[in-house]
């Protein structure tokens, strides 16, 4: 409507001005002539004022877009035409008269020549403020930065003055004058709320977001050296769960955002790195946090909807930090240190390992037959009585157990975990002139594993590159590139660390690494037949090489003034080698050397992802209203390969190509996926206090049925700022408030590429009497095959207290409808299972986050944030006439309709039996024996089964939090970060293993000082130590409550003290900042947990909390560092 009226106005004053040359233009008598009436108005903006004297003199007013008709003007009471021609040109108008129509143009005196400016706007330290907001003063010409910190505006004169501001910085006006290239620096203003936040497409002030988003900013992650993007996460954002399933290096953290959303599709968050959404799973580590401006987490379906069937896990967007327009700035970050483990397993030493394998050996000989048998009986006795292997004592045990000193007393611990270097390097410039800015980074980390023989070398570049092409097109590139080389170690060294007995030394006398002693020993008795564990490391090669590649570039062009065009191309290309060997010169679990063969592997992995994107923005702000609207259409492809070969029989460890390899078994596949999208968002404000988005996204995929290639993705979101209101009541005390509302869907897609296809495997058959290669059909085809869909709500406040503590608020609500999931199908079909949709599942929660800062007290300022999170998981649904699927050890983990994903069950152990007599008179599992486990009769039949099982609990904890605070002090500085989990529940099976008093692994020291004996602990606890007749019973309690415990901890994830040199010793040096600091990386965890890592879990959905293969140990660091700029 706008747009057409102006254009109407032209047309007019275009016909107009033909008579110009024949007509003279009036004085301001002429112009009355023939007009007596009167109008009457106080106060009017000069649009209005001229409409409505329009209809009562029936003359046509025209004006060109250089008379600003928004102005308002003041007339007495009764004024006559005659005034307000007066008025008019008091203002600096001339009016001209053609018949009916009056032309007002500026007077000549006040028409200046309009300017094209342009220029940057950034903080103190040279950063680009994305979504400034930069007007002239006293008019409606304005802009907003864009992601570079960038404007560009036509202004009326060189005399215009520039009002330029910034949530969280103060406002700052600027003149003019003949500048036509400006660069603004703003202060900072910790008295307003947060800045702009990156969303979807674009960027938002955080005053008018309407969804549920969460920031980190550069700044709070500078203070905070780590090895690892994720690690500098943790505990800063409600609703975002970060777990270190496994923490060695080059090892990823687990990301949740608001719960579990699918039963077997993938959880993994979508990543976008500077528009370019990253391949499924992929790794934030591969961007050094140097080079971060923004991490900005999509929690909800209205701020996600605009990335449709990728969404429905949550959106990570990060910014990586662009150039700016002046001098290049050099900074150089250093980093070095000790690492070393959090937190390990405090295994019983071997004096004690002694008397409790004797323990378990005698009593699983004597329970077989107690009448008869006697723990003193020697072993030619006991071969007598029939005795196995493991009823027998140990025969090198007998020193141990009379006590005698120095023998050998390994504490494994010692010496497969150690104190280990890490070294980071990390150089950037930034600079730029009126038409090309960049910045550039490179980095280098050097990190031993606490792990013997494991650690990681990474390299890593970050490239933005900005380029004015002219006033109105613009083009760009962003890259991150990283090559690591990460050796593993032998996974078998510390996952079967709870067989390796204390007895043996690591290495000989002559210093050479021990080989084969445990297995050679404990052969008669059927001990843990395990290899030396360091000598596993030592001599297994798993080194996998990385390199990673990804941006995007694009261009845009200013179509007209407010719609700008965007074409973007990125790519993500990973490629990854893996060699492995493990010789025939040292042994495995049951393979004792010589007889273990040598084995090699070589993998191949390798990815190429593309993206093409279109996109169309508009954004103009008409009075009191405020649009934008984007549209867009985008295309992306990913090609996969992997390549694995496996090689047997190597003749000589000293080549270890794979090529010596006298069998091979190799298997290889390919794929290929592709997405096209459109996708669209209108988002519109009125008068600053109301505001509502409208997002959609249409996505076509290849992974889905041919029935269902094209999912929907809608989005609706309002907010309301209280505040802004009249009615508020102007105090010091709230400041801001804001209502917030939405719903939306998104959606989940990862699953295999080919996953609605018909699949077959490679198997042999028989014919003729031979066997011949073959294939046969493992899963149905399903052409109705569709995406995982998050319905979802979210209702959420904002408030300001004080104009120093941001608090907000969140009530979600989603149900994912549509869950993947492989189900049987009957065997006449040739198929085994089908991947369907089925069933649905809800998560729920509330979330608070509270920020405040630039508190005073004496000489020092504080600032502060804590963050809380809860969230409620439901089964709603699962496949027609299926109540609950059952899965993991022993059938220890439930999900079942009613109740949450992943329920841990298994029985409720109350006691011990400690005499037959407890077990004739009570309910108890068949098979049981006294020092087994008393269970509780839940339902009170007299019968101990299934029916007696009960919760206990699940790994997706009650709630997580996180608080810290940061204090500064003249030149000194000091902050502080703690995250915790409650109400986690873990099956350790580990842990169980040595606390199962099977006799066959380690014990540790808790289970060693509990376990119920007659003679030495009559009081224990844990059951009685069994090893030859390990009961039925004691094998189906395992599982139970004595083996899943709590899972809860606070921890402290990193202090820091660094300085600052002021500025009187920078000048001396020639140096633009020098801060140097000491931190340290979790170096305080409060918890009841006795494992190694209480954050481990499966991959596995079904069966998260279940921890195998001992993950590795959370790490602790102890850093010096020191930042340079220049």
């Amino acid at each position: 409507m706008q747009f057409s009226s102006k254009l109407s106005r032209a047309l007019r004053i275009f016909f107009l001005l033909g008579g110009l040359t024949t007509s003279s233009f009036a004085h301001a008598s002429g112009l009355t002539e023939g007009i007596s009436t009167t109008i009457t108005v106080e106060k009017m903006q000069l649009r209005d004022y001229l409409s409505k004297a329009e209809k009562q003199f029936n003359v046509q007013f025209s004006y060109s877009n250089n008379v600003d008709d928004a102005k308002w003007i003041s007339v007495s009471e009764a004024a006559t035409f005659e005034a307000m021609i007066a008025q008019l040109k008091a203002e600096g108008y001339d009016l001209k008269r053609i018949g009916d129509n009056i032309i007002i143009t500026p007077s000549a005196k006040e028409v200046q020549q309009e300017v094209r400016i342009k220029g940057q706007v950034t903080d103190k330290s040279g950063e680009s403020i994305i979504g400034a907001a930069v007007q002239v003063k006293g008019t409606n010409i304005g802009s907003i930065t864009n992601l570079d910190g960038e404007f560009e505006l036509l202004v009326p004169s060189s005399e215009s003055v520039l009002v330029v501001s910034f949530v969280g910085f103060i406002t700052k006006e600027v003149v003019v004058g003949t500048a036509t290239n400006f660069s603004i620096q703003l202060e900072d203003n910790t008295q307003e709320l947060e800045e702009v936040v990156v969303i979807g497409y674009g960027s938002q002030s955080k005053e008018e977001v309407t969804g549920a988003i969460s920031s980190v900013r550069s700044d709070e992650l500078q203070n905070y050296a780590a090895s690892g993007l994720d690690q500098q996460m943790v505990g800063k954002m409600a609703g975002v769960l970060i777990n270190e399933n496994n923490a060695a290096p080059g090892q990823d953290a687990k990301i949740t955002i608001r719960g579990t959303s699918s039963l077997t599709a993938g959880t993994n968050p979508l990543i976008v790195v500077d528009g370019m959404p990253l391949s499924e799973g992929t790794s934030m580590n591969d961007i050094p946090p140097s080079s971060i401006a923004s991490i900005d987490v999509l929690k909800d379906a209205a701020s996600s909807a605009i990335y449709g069937s990728r969404a429905s896990n949550g959106v990570i967007l990060i910014t990586t930090k662009q150039g700016y327009q002046g001098k290049t700035k050099v900074s150089f970050d250093y980093f070095t240190g000790i690492q070393q483990a959090a937190s390990l397993v405090d295994y019983a030493d071997a004096y004690e390992s002694a008397q409790f394998f004797t323990h378990a050996r005698d009593w699983g000989y004597v329970s077989k037959d107690p009448e008869n048998r006697s723990i003193h009986d020697s072993p030619d006795v006991r071969a007598a009585n029939g005795a196995s292997k493991r009823e027998y004592r140990l025969h090198y045990v007998d020193p141990y157990l009379r006590g005698e000193q120095g023998l050998t007393n390994t504490n494994w611990n010692d010496h497969l975990f150690q104190n280990a270097p890490i070294s980071n390097y990390s150089v950037s410039l930034n600079g730029g002139n009126e038409k090309t800015s960049f910045y550039t980074n490179v980095a280098y980390m050097e990190q031993d594993g606490i792990v013997p023989t494991t650690g990681m070398e990474r390299f890593t570049a970050n490239l933005n590159l900005r380029t004015k092409l002219s006033d109105r097109v613009e083009a760009g590139i962003s890259m991150n590139t990283a090559y690591s080389v990460i050796e593993q170690g032998s996974n078998l060294a510390i996952s079967n660390l709870w067989i390796a007995y204390p007895f043996f030394d690591p290495y000989n006398p002559d210093g050479t690494l021990n080989i084969g002693d445990q297995h050679e020993a404990n052969a008669p008795e059927d001990g843990a037949l395990q290899e030396n564990p360091l000598a596993l490391l030592t001599y297994t090669k798993d080194v996998m090489t990385r390199f990673r590649t990804f941006g995007n570039a694009y261009a845009s062009v200013e179509l007209l003034e407010g719609l700008k065009y965007k074409l973007s191309a990125g790519m993500d290309y990973n490629g990854e080698f893996t060699d492995f060997y493990s010789p025939n010169s040292i042994g495995g679990y049951r393979q004792p050397f010589p007889t273990k063969p040598a084995e090699a592997r070589e993998i191949n992995d390798k990815y190429f992802n593309y993206l093409f994107e279109h996109i169309l923005t508009y954004n103009k702000v008409i009075g009191d209203h405020n649009i934008s609207a984007l549209a867009g259409m985008t295309m992306q492809r990913e090609d996969g390969t992997r390549t694995r070969v496996i090689g047997m029989g190597m003749v000589d460890d000293n080549v270890d190509n794979i090529g010596g390899a006298s069998s091979f078994n190799v298997d290889a596949y390919r794929y290929t996926w592709t997405q096209q999208s459109l996708l669209g968002r209108l988002q519109y404000s009125y008068k600053g206090k109301y505001q509502m988005a409208l997002a959609a996204r249409a996505d076509g995929s290849s992974r889905f049925g041919d029935n269902s290639k094209w999912g929907y993705f809608p989005s609706v979101s309002g907010g309301w700022i209280l505040s802004k209101e009249d009615f508020f009541p102007e105090q010091d005390v709230v400041t801001f408030v804001k209502l917030r509302a939405n719903w939306g869907q998104t959606g989940n897609n990862q699953i295999g590429a080919y996953g609605s296809k018909a699949l077959v495997t490679q198997t042999d058959y028989i014919f003729g009497g031979g066997l011949h290669p073959g294939y046969s059909a493992t899963t149905a085809p399903n052409p109705n095959l569709s995406w995982e869909t998050n319905d979802s709500y979210n209702i959420g406040f904002d408030m300001q207290l004080l104009k120093k503590i941001n608090l907000s608020a969140n009530y979600y609500n989603s149900i994912t409808t549509d869950l993947l999931l492989e189900v049987p199908v009957p065997e006449q079909s040739g198929y085994s299972t089908s991947l369907q949709n089925i069933g649905s599942l809800r998560n729920n929660g509330f979330e608070l986050e509270l920020q405040g800062y630039d508190f005073h007290i004496g000489g020092v300022t504080i600032g502060f944030n804590a963050n809380i999170t809860t969230n409620n998981n439901e089964i709603l649904s699962l496949a027609p006439g299926q109540e609950q699927i059952i899965t993991g050890y022993n059938g220890s983990f439930r999900t079942r309709v009613g109740g949450p994903m992943a329920e841990m069950i298994g029985y409720d152990i109350i006691g011990v039996y400690k005499d037959q007599g407890e077990i004739d008179n009570s309910a108890h599992l068949q098979g049981t024996l006294v020092g087994d486990y008393i269970v509780r009769d839940v339902n009170g039949d007299g019968v101990i089964d299934e029916n007696d099982m009960v919760s206990l609990g699940t790994y997706e904890p009650k709630f997580h939090y996180g608080f810290g605070a940061n204090l500064t002090y003249k030149g000194f500085d000091f902050s502080f970060t703690f995250n915790g989990i409650q109400g986690r529940k873990i099956f350790d099976r580990d842990m169980m293993q040595s606390n199962t008093g099977e006799g066959f692994a380690v014990p540790t020291k808790d289970y060693y000082d509990n376990y119920y004996h007659p003679e030495h602990n009559p009081n224990g606890h844990y059951a009685q130590p069994n090893m030859g007749n390990f009961s039925a019973a004691r094998k189906n309690t395992r599982g139970s409550s004595i083996d899943v415990v709590s899972g809860d901890y606070l921890r402290l994830r990193n202090v820091t003290l660094g300085y600052n040199l002021p500025k009187s010793v920078l000048q001396k040096l020639n140096i633009a900042g020098l801060r140097i600091y000491a931190t340290a990386n979790n170096p305080l965890t409060i918890t009841s947990y006795k494992g190694i890592n209480m954050d481990g879990s499966n991959t596995n959905n079904l069966e998260q909390g279940w921890i195998t293969n001992n993950p590795h140990p959370i790490v602790r660091s102890y850093l010096l560092g020191a930042n340079l700029k220049f």
